[in-house]
């Protein structure tokens, strides 16, 4: 064969791959990033009709099942309940205003008009009888505070203040069908007129001294009227239904220009259904159809098309029937699938090669052309030219020795010598030839030690020498690209040093030229070409000014000359002095996403953009605060791959991972620089919502019940600009006066707080970080239980103060009882015991006077005497003892004296007796003083029915009835006559009934001669 032959066959396989990888990249609309809320979320239906804002900053939408409020990320929804006063009428929302009050006006279909007031959140309706009729298909609020609803007969002035309505229509003499008054559509133009469009198809102005609507000139009416938006410089856009398309109109010139469907032309409108137009703060004319979404541009005459697409971040359907802008800037594209939000210019973040070309991204680099090199996993090298748009793709050929080695790519290097190195995962490395076109291979050979260290390269690196390093998984190699030689460096354990691990990652040269080496396990080693030495710098727990971890996977110098390292779990570490080997590091905790950082570039503010597995970090080092972007700000990837950054030569930043490549400007990626507005948006008890009479987000006070001891109070920030990454703080002054970082949590919850005022305030921070720290605020009134309020604190201190006085005076009476007592028993002592000392002393005397005469017999009867009296002394000073013995009060101690007594007096006289008690008198018992009373009157009953009676029987008996203790004694006797003087001439009775008036006791003594005795005795228990 000749070799001629042999050549044209050995190119005839690059020659495919080249043929069949030239790929043509498809032009594409500017890439805007849709975020879609849906059913799925909240919303209380799909279809969203219209859209407003209201002062607060709440976002409204309307749909045909309810009204919806929404702070950012969650929505409220009102409906109509017949059985609840204050709600809507109709839940078919047909549009929605914002008055400068705050108030939101609500058109419904066959509910009429409703106002939504935001201090009692409840609805104030206006039904046929207020306005024309009850189906109202528009409300505006125009710069006067005016409210204009336009119903399907008439359009309707409502004065808020007056609750009167004024009524607008054509002429009688005014041609048209059913619909002609149908008021569909109102805007106000900035010489401040009012227009209307009908569902006749007619425009026309409100004349306010007429009353009437006056038809615009030289406008034939047609499809009906479905969106009206005026510009600032006096034009009105008029979208139409039924196949009217779009029309601009100067009002100055009255000259009209038409914009339909044109089948055959790119750029024109996508469809002649249209739903709604809207001019943006900016000027620009968006337009809502039945086939997507379009801007217009004027100066090229072309409506760019957005259309639902089968991914997330596409519009979530054709049909748009709503448009809005808030305060922000953010635009808002109603659908039957849900509402879009989304920024008017397109997002920063690109893919300049889509990712079903790609696959996943392991390198990338630029060549002196601006081609974008790209190292896939899966689909070997692509190069893009930034020009055509295309990409041309190279492949592995295992029968081309010439061809790439393998199509899993993990380096690319263009060289200043225009070759391009590609190290693969497992065949080594190679460059492409740019003269050939073709790749020269360089592999590991076990035999040869001046080969390739290993066929698994990592990193690729020309240092300012023009000398080619490459970073394997066995060590560090220079290569010689003519001979193919390489040096190897390789780790010795025997050898401190040589690099700290074979498994190099990273090689990167800085001013100084000192060239530094990445490995894994190892740190960083500062490399002497010349020797072959390191000085290497490792991880030390011990050390928190060491590397932060040993694996460094990337590293880059700033402008000031610091080296910044991007390790595999110990996050961003920057040496700031190499000769003591300090770092300082940077991780998680500091704000970092992620700790993982698989590639770093500087842009021209030196900022540091760092990928990591939780997106891409904006580190600033003067303020050292970063900043996340993610698949929520338009990344096609949170998760990148290690190698695959590059910054190219006009300031553009690639990134790639496991859904491709993204490029951006770091200065066109924007930054929300406006305080979030912060709001008071819920209150619950116990975990359930508890509605207040002043709608929390007005309220400036609460008072908290004491029986409500847990509550929870929700917030909001208004951003509606990736609203998922607003943060929160709050605090509860009077009891924890310092900020708690509550993340993304939007409630905070209490427990048992002390009776007392505090103040409740939270502040927030949009999705960049903008902290508002005024926030929202709002007093606490923690009202204490009835036992702590003033009242009865004050009242309390009477009772107390009415307790100690009454304690005082039964002590007082105590003692004074104490002494009564006391006196009592000293006047015993002296009547008694005085007496009777007395009576033995005379005795005694005389005893002794009859002895000394020798009467033997007059002396024995004094002495008897004597005997006598010093018994009964006795017998007294026994129940004076008894009776003020404490451990005798209780009544079996008592009844029990009294049995004893009994039996000793009666059955000396041979009386027989009963002694019977009742159960329940043990229960009870006799102060010291009645007991001793109640005693004394029963020995005296006792020795009288002994003395006098001449009774053979006697019954005794003790009761309780009616709270008094009763005893009876009773006796077959002779009796006698009570009102007859006493016998024996003593006093027993008469001492009887004054110690019962001593006790309040009732004595009753039933008596008379021949008929025996009975004594009842009432003693009164307290």
């Amino acid at each position: 064969m000749s070799s001629v032959l042999r050549r044209q066959r050995a190119w005839l396989p690059l020659l495919v791959a080249l043929l069949t990888g030239w790929l043509a990249v498809p032009a594409r609309a500017q890439n805007l990033t849709f975020r879609t809320l849906s059913s799925q979320g909240g919303l209380s239906e799909n279809s969203v009709s219209c859209l407003t804002q209201d002062r607060a900053g709440f976002l409204w939408l309307g749909t045909q099942d309810g009204l919806n409020r929404y702070d950012g990320a969650s929505f409220r929804v009102f409906r109509g309940d017949q059985h609840r006063p204050g709600t809507l009428l109709s839940n078919f929302i047909q549009d929605i205003a914002a008055d400068p009050r705050g108030g939101v006006w609500v058109g419904t279909g066959g509910g009429g008009l409703s106002y939504y007031n935001p201090l009692t959140e409840s609805f104030d309706n206006y039904g046929e009888g207020d306005i024309a009729d009850g189906f109202v298909w528009s409300v505006f609020c125009d710069r006067q505070g005016r409210v204009w609803a336009g119903s399907e007969t008439a359009l309707n002035l409502f004065d808020p203040k007056t609750k009167r309505v004024r009524q607008f229509r054509h002429v009688q003499s005014v041609s048209g069908n059913v619909r002609r008054n149908s008021i569909r559509a109102i805007t106000q133009t900035s010489d401040g007129r009012v227009w209307v469009g009908t569902g006749e198809g007619r425009i026309s102005a409100v004349d306010l001294t007429t009353g009437t609507l006056q038809p615009l000139v030289d406008w034939a009416p047609g499809s009906a009227i479905r969106a009206l938006a005026a510009t600032p410089r006096g034009g009105l856009w008029v979208a139409a239904a039924d196949g009217g398309g779009l029309c601009f109109i100067d009002l100055k010139t009255n000259q009209k220009t038409h914009f339909r469907h044109e089948p055959n032309r790119v750029g024109s409108l996508p469809s002649n259904e249209l739903n709604a137009v809207l001019v943006d703060q900016q000027e620009r004319v968006w337009v809502g159809t039945t086939r997507g979404l379009c801007r217009y541009d004027a100066a090229a005459n072309y409506f760019t098309v957005w259309q639902h697409q089968p991914n997330p971040r596409s519009l979530p359907a054709d049909k748009v029937v709503s448009l809005f802008q808030d305060r922000s800037g953010l635009l808002w594209a109603g659908t039957d699938q849900g509402v879009a939000s989304f920024e008017p210019r397109p997002n920063a973040f690109s893919q300049p090669i889509p990712a079903r070309f790609t696959g996943p991204v392991w390198a990338i680099a630029q060549d002196a052309a601006q081609h974008l090199w790209v190292g896939s996993e899966t689909n070997g090298l692509l190069r893009h030219d930034p020009v055509t748009g295309r990409v041309t793709t190279y492949r592995a050929n295992p029968a081309d020795p010439q061809a790439l080695p393998e199509d899993f790519i993990r380096a690319v290097l263009p060289d200043r010598a225009g070759r391009l190195w590609v190290g693969t995962r497992s065949k080594g490395l190679a460059y492409l030839d740019p003269a050939t076109g073709r790749f020269r291979r360089f592999r590991h050979n076990p035999t040869d030690p001046t080969s390739l260290s290993d066929d698994n390269v990592r990193c690729v690196y020309e240092d300012r020498q023009g000398r080619i390093w490459v970073g394997t998984e066995g060590g560090l190699n220079l290569i010689d690209p003519v001979s193919g030689r390489c040096a190897v460096y390789r780790h010795n354990p025997h050898d401190s040093l040589s690099l700290r691990s074979n498994y190099v990652r990273c090689v990167y040269q800085d001013r100084r030229g000192r060239l530094w080496v990445g490995v894994g396990g190892g740190g960083i080693s500062q490399f002497d070409s010349r020797t072959g030495h390191c000085r290497s710098f490792r991880a030390r727990r011990d050390d928190p000014h060491s590397l932060a971890n040993n694996y460094v996977r990337c590293m880059l110098e700033d402008a000031q000359g610091r080296l910044w390292l991007g390790t595999e779990g110990g996050g961003l570490s920057c040496l700031i002095d190499a000769e003591r080997g300090r770092f300082v590091n940077y991780g998680e905790a500091d704000g970092l996403p992620n700790n993982v950082i698989y590639g770093m570039a500087l842009d021209a503010q030196q900022h540091l953009w760092a990928a990591t597995n939780k997106g891409i970090a904006r580190f600033t080092p003067r303020t050292q605060e970063f900043r996340t972007y993610d698949t929520r700000d338009g990344l096609p990837q949170d998760e990148h791959n290690a190698g695959a950054y590059w910054r190219s030569p006009d300031g553009r930043l690639f990134f790639g991972g496991g859904n491709g490549i993204v490029a951006f400007q770091p200065a066109a990626v924007r930054f929300n620089a406006e305080p979030p507005p912060v709001v008071l948006t819920g209150f619950r008890k116990f975990n359930r919502w508890a509605p207040l009479d002043t709608s929390i987000t007005a309220s400036r006070q609460l008072t908290i019940s004491p029986r409500d001891n847990f509550f929870s109070i929700e917030f909001a920030a208004l951003n509606y600009r990736l609203s998922d990454k607003n943060r929160f703080a709050y605090k509860l002054e009077n009891f924890n006066d310092k900020w708690i970082d509550a993340g993304t949590q939007r409630q905070a919850t209490y427990t048992n707080l002390d009776p007392g005022t505090y103040v409740f305030r939270v502040r927030a921070a949009n999705n960049d970080g903008v902290w508002n720290n005024v926030g929202a605020s709002l007093r606490l009134v923690v009202e204490p239980p009835w036992y702590q309020t003033w009242w009865f604190r004050i009242l309390a201190s009477w009772l107390v103060f009415g307790l100690l006085f009454l304690a005082y005076r039964v002590r007082v009476s105590q003692l004074l009882a104490l002494e009564r007592v006391r006196h009592n028993i000293a006047r015993d002592l002296h009547d008694d015991m005085g007496s009777t000392l007395s009576s033995i002393s005379i005795l005694s005397q005389l005893a002794r006077t009859h002895q000394q005469r020798g009467n033997a017999e007059q002396s024995s009867q004094l002495l008897d005497q004597i005997g006598d009296s010093s018994r009964r002394m006795l017998d007294s000073m026994d129940d004076i003892v008894w009776a003020i013995n404490p451990a005798h009060d209780s009544m079996e101690s008592v009844t029990s004296r009294m049995r004893s007594f009994a039996s000793d007096v009666l059955e000396a006289r041979g009386i027989d007796f009963i002694f019977k008690v009742a159960p329940d008198v043990t229960e009870h018992r006799l102060p010291m003083r009645a007991r001793r009373e109640f005693f004394l009157m029963f020995k005296e009953a006792v020795n009288n029915l002994a003395k006098y009676s001449r009774a053979e029987f006697a019954r005794i008996t003790l009761d309780y009835d009616n709270r008094s203790l009763v005893l009876r004694v009773e006796d077959d006797g002779v009796g006698f006559d009570p009102k007859a003087p006493a016998q024996g001439g003593g006093n027993g009775m008469t001492n009887m009934r004054s110690r019962a008036a001593a006790i309040k006791a009732q004595l009753t003594i039933d008596t008379a001669p021949g008929q025996g005795t009975r004594l009842e005795l009432r003693v009164p228990l307290k």
